[in-house]
């Protein structure tokens, strides 16, 4: 995977690799789960160590890396934590969606019973 991003950037005339903020961050990741130091990482990916760092170092500033969405900036940790936000309210809507239709049930249940009184 790490490999494919590093082929899939783009490359200039004179051999410089340049790479979208998301392959920044994918191979910011890989660093940092690899438990390498940032020279043999970067040995091993022919990539430069001072710049891993500077990656890293923008990560966590949440500057390259960040999405912009109507002109505000979202670093990635803001970006989760919204997404784990949205996942809560997704299961809150659900379960509060299957309570309703409960409800409705036992409504309906309590007018059939309420005929059959009438009738008795």
């Amino acid at each position: 995977m790490l490999s494919e991003i590093i082929r899939s950037a783009r490359v200039s005339s004179n051999g410089r690799k340049y790479f979208t903020s998301k392959q920044k961050a994918a191979i910011v990741d890989a660093w940092e789960a690899s438990g390498m130091t940032a020279a043999e990482f970067c040995r091993r990916h022919e990539l430069v160590a001072n710049v891993l760092l500077r990656w890293r170092k923008s990560a966590i500033r949440g500057a390259s890396m960040s999405i912009q969405h109507n002109g505000d900036l979202y670093t990635k940790a803001e970006l989760e934590a919204l997404r784990k936000e949205n996942d809560e309210l997704k299961r809150a809507l659900a379960e509060a969606e299957l309570d309703k239709r409960i409800l409705k049930k036992k409504l309906e249940l309590d007018a059939q019973k309420q005929k059959l009184k009438k009738f008795e």
